[in-house]
């Protein structure tokens, strides 16, 4: 398989590559040319053979391009607690390796972490980026600024599904419809308050069960993103 990168614009028939790009290719990968990489962009897959390969530039010509068939047929928005440490990283890290398209950080009541440095931001979107070429897809899942969670599920796709420990009635695999699009929300570490849960479902919100354990936010995220994706793309 050959080394892929997500570009900025679509591939031209000759392809210039610079910045880290181009160190990576040439110092990292040590790669030379009359070798392949694979550029990515808006879900279309361009081959393209190096011709010159430096570590400031490299140059190479698109010799074939097809769509990318490991992108999900569902899109999935993923909202998420801005969470203690590097846990957000890791949630960020694996669903987009299992196929979210959105993810929106956000703030309720109970939240430990209650701002998201434009800094951190940053590297969660390198993050989706490196996990997003690791899974060999064809689009970088978005993340988008914080909401509070009054603001939240304007930003949400519909439906929308909020895992809620307190939910007896309604399992999650239970609820999921045929879609083209949806949303899950995620609680913080400290759960999420009747008030919260009543505002949630005046937005139209459904709450479900991901099971009879108690989960970890991170854990919870993960687990039910690669739920609904086995459901969705059977």
């Amino acid at each position: 398989m050959t080394h892929r990168f997500f570009v900025d614009e679509e591939v031209a028939d000759h392809v210039v590559l610079g910045g880290e790009q181009a160190h990576q290719i040439a110092n990292v990968l040590r790669l030379k040319a009359g070798q392949q990489i694979t550029l990515v962009w808006n879900g279309v897959e361009s081959e393209v053979l190096l011709e010159n390969v430096d570590a400031a530039r490299v140059r190479g010509r698109c010799v074939a391009k097809h769509s990318v068939d490991a992108e999900p047929r569902v899109r999935l928005t993923l909202a998420v607690p801005i969470l203690r440490g590097d846990r957000t990283e890791e949630v960020i890290e694996a669903v987009t390796q299992l196929g979210v398209s959105r993810i929106v950080p956000f703030v309720s009541g109970r939240s430990v972490v209650r701002s998201l440095p434009d800094a951190k931001r940053e590297r969660w979107m390198r993050v989706a980026r490196e996990a997003a070429e690791t899974a060999r897809r064809g689009r970088i899942p978005t993340i988008e600024v914080p909401r509070d969670w009054d603001q939240l599920f304007d930003a949400l796709d519909s439906p929308t599904f909020v895992a809620w420990e307190s939910e007896a009635l309604v399992k999650l695999q239970d609820a999921v419809p045929d879609t083209t699009q949806m949303s899950l929300v995620i609680g913080p570490e400290g759960g999420l308050s009747m008030e919260e849960i009543a505002l949630a479902r005046e937005h139209g919100a459904v709450t479900v069960s991901l099971g009879r354990r108690n989960l970890r936010s991170e854990t919870a995220a993960i687990a039910a993103v690669a739920q609904l994706m086995a459901i969705l793309e059977r």
